[in-house]
């Protein structure tokens, strides 16, 4: 066993440097907050900015609006070429407010600082030792988004902390909880997952924090920010319908199946029916009310819902392969391998867009099914005649 860890840890850590050492070569020549390919330094943290700017200087009404945003993103990149767009809720945008106080590259090296450190003392409560941190330190996941900038370490942290507080202060852990609907299509499952496990201290907890934390949004920005932000999801929708982004970002079944050349129909049924199904075995373990088996269920099966998913919510995915600690079966070490490996979706799909991100959340929550199966109780006895 010591011999296989020993390896994995090398395979991961020379995989990583590989990554990082790519990264490093991209961004060598780039000028005024621009990479040489047209897009800005920090990626999708310039949509985070801009849109906490131009809140600030009071154009909350026209958060959504192109033009306006993009003449704050020409601001900080003169020469970037991709417009980089907000569809993120008046809840989110509390957080980029505060981003947006300072200066653009200070405010993504502090948020890409601030979010890894969260990230890692969050899952740290679910590895066997420290060593094992080398687990999502070197993921795909985590380290590309040293480049994009983006929110799947925050929301991964706030994840294994909720999970961690759940049955110690529910009460705090529902707070977290509501701290989810800055992505809210991320926190789908947790309303189930607190009912039918039983645990209505935490579940009432995050109820409160989730109107308190709108109503307050709502409250800063206006009512009419809301509805903004919904006519703003149409959009959003359409970025992956009609694939106007790179397909290797991509991470739900319904993009990849797009990806392959399958019709919308198509394409939403067979998403429908894998969710559907995911929804109904994590629902299962749910009620077994074990936090490990039923957290593992909650990353898998909420990252199997949404259609709308990139490479980077698959963060969420390392804290439930944590959750179900070493591997102990060969559906457990492969579970565990494409937990850590889903980022490389990104790579992978300049080739084919594979579905490799939906299998991984399937082999997670299969892990967690099996184990729930073995920790069962063995039937008794039948009464001999």
């Amino acid at each position: 066993m010591s011999v296989k860890r020993w390896a994995f840890e090398v395979v991961a850590v020379l995989i990583s440097a590989s990554m990082l050492t790519y990264m490093l070569w991209r961004i060598s020549g780039a000028e005024n907050m621009t990479l040489p390919s047209g897009q800005p330094f920090f990626g999708d943290f310039m949509a985070f900015w801009s849109a906490g700017r131009a809140a600030l200087d009071g154009h909350i009404a026209d958060i959504h609006d192109r033009a306006m945003l993009w003449s704050y993103q020409q601001a900080v990149a003169p020469d970037v070429r991709f417009y980089a767009p907000w569809n993120s809720p008046p809840t989110f945008l509390i957080f980029v407010c505060l981003l947006a106080l300072l200066p653009y590259p200070v405010a993504a090296i502090g948020f890409l600082v601030g979010t890894a450190l969260l990230f890692g003392l969050a899952i740290r409560r679910f590895l066997p030792d420290a060593r094992a941190l080398i687990f999502p330190a070197t993921a795909p996941a985590v380290i590309y988004q040293i480049g994009t900038v983006q929110a799947g370490m925050l929301l991964a942290g706030i994840t294994g902390f909720a999970l961690h507080f759940l049955d110690k202060r529910p009460r705090v852990a529902g707070g977290l909880i509501g701290l989810m609907a800055i992505k809210p299509h991320l926190a789908i499952l947790w309303p189930l997952f607190l009912a039918l496990s039983g645990r209505w201290r935490a579940f009432i907890a995050a109820t409160v924090a989730t109107i308190a934390f709108i109503v307050v949004s709502g409250l800063i920005f206006g009512s009419e920010s809301y509805l903004n932000w919904f006519e703003s999801l149409t959009a959003s929708q359409r970025l992956i319908s009609e694939q106007r982004i790179t397909t290797p970002a991509y991470a739900s079944l319904y993009a990849n199946l797009l990806g392959l050349g399958a019709s919308h129909a198509l394409a939403i049924g067979i998403h429908a029916g894998s969710a559907a199904a995911g929804a109904l075995v994590a629902c299962l373990l749910f009620r077994k009310g074990d936090l490990a088996i039923g957290g593992a269920a909650l990353c898998a099966a909420t990252l199997l819902i949404s259609p709308y998913l990139f490479f980077y919510d698959f963060t969420v995915l390392l804290v439930g392969a944590a959750l179900l600690g070493a591997p102990r079966t060969p559906l457990d070490y492969t579970a565990a391998i494409f937990a850590w490996g889903a980022g490389l979706t990104v790579a992978a799909g300049y080739y084919f867009a594979l579905p490799i991100c939906p299998l991984a959340a399937w082999l997670v929550l299969g892990a967690a099914f099996m184990r729930a199966r073995s920790a069962a109780p063995a039937p008794g006895l039948a009464p001999q005649r």
